[in-house]
């Protein structure tokens, strides 16, 4: 698999901004999750991408604005977890299901793990409002999926907002410690602590 360094040298000098920058914030947040925010520099970054600090700062001018730019990025995709959930037809259980599966998948992919393991005291106080919004998002969201199981009878009456948050929590644990060379992968493990979970809210 080509990394996102070979990728970015096949663009010409000039022009491709879009591409360019995502292929930089993927770098960037992956080495934030593999050596922590404090030890990822940005002249590191730029020197794998073969370019120079300040042309780095083009596409990010600080650590903080590439933090909150891989934090946005993540919060799409938990917006688009929503979407999709609310087309899907059948009963509340069974989105509630769906949208922890895509949430599982969404949580191993580099932005995903940058936004569950992010230190936070490395944030500026704009940043960090961004990053719990992001957060708050997800689980108002799958909250109220939450109770329209509830309210069909496919979920027990519970606190909806404390059930998703225990899910959730247990679903961002696996960006910390699970091994990619283990002996189960991520959609296993993921499969186990959900269904884990919903067994205990299943009505």
């Amino acid at each position: 698999m080509r990394t996102q360094a070979e990728r970015f040298a096949d663009y010409p000098r000039q022009g491709n901004f879009p591409e360019k920058q995502e292929l930089i914030l993927e770098e960037a947040a992956r080495l934030f999750v593999e050596k922590g925010v404090h030890e990822t520099s940005l002249s590191e970054v730029a020197e794998i991408f073969a370019i120079s600090k300040p042309a780095l700062y083009h596409y990010a001018n600080s650590k903080d604005t590439m933090i909150a730019l891989i934090l946005e990025r993540a919060g799409q995709g938990n917006a688009r977890i929503l979407r999709e959930i609310r087309l899907m037809s059948g009963s509340g259980l069974e989105k509630f299901r769906a949208g922890l599966f895509l949430h599982a998948e969404h949580i191993n992919s580099d932005f995903g793990r940058c936004l569950a393991t992010i230190q936070v005291s490395t944030l500026s106080e704009t940043t960090l409002r961004l990053h719990r919004n992001i957060h708050r998002i997800l689980l108002d969201g799958m909250a109220e999926i939450a109770r329209e199981g509830i309210a069909d009878g496919s979920i027990r009456i519970c606190r909806a907002h404390i059930v998703v948050l225990g899910i959730l929590n247990a679903l961002n644990s696996m960006a910390r410690w699970l091994n990619p060379d283990g002996p189960l992968s991520a959609e296993d493990v993921a499969a186990e602590i959900i269904e884990a979970f919903l067994g205990g809210v299943a009505a």
